[in-house]
């Protein structure tokens, strides 16, 4: 009894191994052959259906869900695939979630992951080169809102000064305006006395031409 019970459970194994290469083999010919939808559902019958979820599965069916642009799934598996003792596939894990946030500007996040990948796997020098691409990216960032900033204050300062120099020019002009008008008031009764004294003159005038003096003239 006992030894037909083994051969019954050898034959469930073998059955199970044999599905297992079977939807491997599929799973990663249809990614060569960049069939993506394919190759997914291959991998997800071997988690769902067979229990077999090791490292390497997740981080095959990521590259999958990546390449067919869903992106979600994509960081789900990668970050499955990143808890394992298995430091390369970690490495290149970790790697794959700082390409995607380094693709969504999510620098700082980015070099995190870099950075990780690199403490896994000390060889991984795609993740080296990114780190360090990242961390030129960051430095530009940095100096370019700086410069902003600076160029922001002075043209507030420059604002300041340029209201401050209009006003004041404003105020000379209200000074010299209310000058002029002075002055012209004053030419004006020069001139209304100009006009009087010329008019007493000429009264004068006449009257000695008629030989008629001007208090005669009054009388």
């Amino acid at each position: 009894m006992i030894f037909l019970l083994n051969i019954i459970f050898s034959v469930i194994i073998d059955d199970r191994i044999d599905k297992i290469n079977q939807l491997t083999s599929s799973a990663e010919n249809a990614f060569r052959n960049k069939d993506y939808k394919t190759s997914i559902e291959n991998y997800r019958q071997l988690i769902d259906s067979l229990d077999y979820n090791n490292e390497k599965v997740y981080l095959n069916l990521a590259h999958a869900h990546l390449l067919s642009n869903d992106t979600l799934n994509a960081i789900e598996n990668y970050n499955f695939a990143s808890l394992t003792d298995n430091q390369k596939v970690k490495s290149i894990a970790l790697q794959q979630l700082g390409n995607i946030n380094e693709k969504k500007s999510k620098l700082e996040e980015a070099l995190s992951f870099y950075k990780q990948s690199i403490i896994s796997d000390n060889d991984n020098d795609d993740a080296k080169f990114n780190y360090e691409l990242v961390k030129k990216k960051i430095q530009q960032n940095q100096q370019k809102n700086n410069q902003e900033e600076n160029d922001k204050e002075n043209s507030e300062k420059n604002e300041k000064k340029n209201s401050s120099e209009n006003k004041k020019q404003d105020q000379e002009g209200q000074k010299d305006e209310m000058e002029n008008e002075k002055n012209q008031e004053k030419n004006q009764e020069k001139n209304q006395e100009g006009e009087n004294k010329n008019n007493e003159e000429t009264v004068e005038e006449r009257l000695k031409k008629i030989n008629m003096s001007k208090k005669k003239s009054e009388m």
